[in-house]
């Protein structure tokens, strides 16, 4: 399963979504809770699901669904960063302030490896120092429980949504170090993980698909270094007047981003909007430049969505009107595209 497997993505999804709804385990998340249950008891009756808290954090969660033939760790991401344009905007304000020292080595210890690596120290590249903190509270336990069902012997599927995506990233990485079998990687809405040397890092032989939805800002965060054209646009752009602070907030961080402070994408993208209905699959670099331009004048021209595009499994809103939020329509009703 290397290539891109849309009915495989949807289970992954299902498997995010009961990740959020387990670990907060309320009233209002128990329809999620079932339902996303239902799908994972469908694709093959697993041995086990293990949900793991690491350090007792409230964001530091991730779930091991433990089928016959194959392991599933999907990585949490936070319910309250991005809900709004104004919590966008926050965030922004902090990454600008703190880029430089948001990129660290990415170094794991033995036991959040699973082995003593030679180079657990330097696994590659710099990283977000967040998404490290938080990999680093709950890997020891995913190790332990990956040891408990199949070890090292047993494909591993890693996914994750929003910051749940980007510690998918470092954990394809860290388990690939530790000596386990990874297969593929998918991430629903990841902010970027790291710099150029750590995207580098993974072996390009790996799949990694990263899912991304219409006018969804976080997939654009931590900045990544303009080229001279979209740095010319994105000038241009700051120059229109009487523009919403938040847009002007949003370009003069893109704009700032430096060598030091940029941030790379891990994988292949796969996108889609609710203007084609398609998914465009695991695109090539040359498609993903060419489609930047677009998706960062819809990015700018519609703050509205920059929450809104985010979410997982569908507002309540669009829940209670039996409508599927984006990304799940994304993999369970848009038509793919090579």
């Amino acid at each position: 399963m290397t290539t891109f497997d849309q009915k495989f993505a949807r289970l992954l999804l299902e498997i995010c979504r009961y990740t959020y709804a387990a670990s907060f385990n309320s009233a209002a998340n128990a329809a999620d809770k079932h339902d996303a249950l239902n799908w994972i008891n469908q694709a093959g009756e697993p041995d086990a699901i293990e949900l793991l808290d690491g350090d007792n954090s409230s964001t530091s969660v991730a779930c091991l669904v433990a089928y016959p033939d194959k392991n599933i760790v999907s990585y949490m991401g936070t319910k309250t960063e991005f809900n709004t344009p104004n919590e966008v905007i926050e965030s922004l304000h902090d990454w600008a302030q703190n880029a430089e020292a948001l990129l660290v080595p990415f170094k794991l210890t033995t036991e959040q490896l699973g082995i003593d690596h030679p180079d657990k120290n330097n696994l590659g590249g710099r990283v977000h120092h967040g998404f490290m903190e938080e990999l680093c509270a709950v890997q020891p336990e995913v190790v332990q429980e990956l040891m408990h069902h199949g070890g090292k012997s047993r494909p591993v599927y890693i996914t994750g949504h929003s910051q749940g995506g980007a510690e998918a990233a470092l954990a394809t990485r860290a388990l690939l170090a530790g000596g386990f079998p990874v297969v593929a990687t998918y991430t629903f809405a990841a902010p970027r993980p790291g710099d150029l040397a750590f995207a580098n890092s993974i072996p390009a032989t790996l799949p990694i698909h990263r899912i991304e939805f219409g006018d969804d800002i976080v997939p654009h965060v931590p900045p990544v270094l303009l080229s001279k054209n979209i740095r010319a646009i994105v000038e241009g752009l700051l120059k229109i007047p009487l523009l919403p602070k938040h847009v002007e907030d949003l370009l003069n961080f893109l704009k700032n981003t430096t060598e030091k402070t940029s941030f790379m994408s891990v994988g292949r993208l796969c996108y889609g909007n609710h203007d084609t209905k398609s998914l465009r699959v695991d695109m090539s670099a040359e498609q993903e430049a060419a489609l930047f331009n677009s998706r960062l004048m819809g990015v700018v021209s519609n703050p509205k969505n920059w929450a809104e595009h985010h979410h997982l499994a569908g507002t309540t809103a669009e829940v209670r009107h039996g409508i599927k939020g984006n990304y799940t329509a994304l993999v369970s009703e848009f038509s793919m595209v090579n």
